[in-house]
């Protein structure tokens, strides 16, 4: 009568069984890991692209049609922009409680073969995106776009970034009105150089 048992034979094979079926649940682990890993680092880079345009919409929309008055002959509103700066007048931020504008710049500068959007508001100074492919700005009278602006505030301005292959983040084109395009209250007097009436 035989003995109940397994043989060696069926021990090997179940043994390695095991170690492939081990196998192949640790490589399925580690890219689920790898999987998740990517969907929060994406998602925390939409996140980061969601505030940064926030904040260039918020800016944008506050430029101010201030005159400047350097040729009192020929007064002209004080905004000027190119394809990778652009400077305008903006309402100071509460949190610097000073009332007034300041000046804001959004300047492109590059980080070795990065494209980086930098931003001075008065004398605070920040970088607003890092790690881009390019930064451009366009402007529009409501009919064209073109890649250079000077003495009048135009109708849009267009902030165009886009990123390297492998990258993963979107922007899609952020195109902001500015809300005022005109002091309506402003009486321009060219023997002060600014508005009658005001300081």
């Amino acid at each position: 009568m035989r003995e109940a048992g397994f043989t060696l034979i069926e021990i090997l094979v179940t043994l390695a069984l095991l170690s492939l079926l081990a196998v192949l649940l640790f490589g399925g682990l580690r890219f689920g890991v790898r999987a998740w890993d990517g969907a929060q680092a994406h998602g925390a880079g939409m996140e980061e692209l969601h505030v940064v345009q926030d904040r260039l919409r918020h800016e944008i929309e506050a430029a101010y049609p201030g005159y400047d008055a350097s040729d009192p002959l020929h007064p002209r509103i004080d905004f000027s922009g190119g394809e990778a700066h652009m400077d305008f007048l903006a309402p100071a931020p509460q949190a610097l409680d000073t009332p007034g504008r300041i000046r804001t710049v959004l300047s492109v500068a590059r980080d070795g073969n990065d494209a980086r959007l930098d931003m001075e508001a008065g004398d605070a100074a920040s970088a607003l995106l890092r790690h881009a492919a390019s930064i451009r700005f366009a402007y529009s009278d409501g009919d064209r776009w073109t890649d250079s602006w000077n003495g009048t505030l135009p109708k849009l301005i267009r902030i165009r970034v886009s990123f390297k292959p492998r990258d993963g983040r979107i922007w899609p084109d952020l195109i902001v009105a500015p809300h005022i395009d005109a002091d309506s209250g402003c009486v321009y007097d060219p023997s002060i150089r600014h508005c009658a009436g005001r300081p």
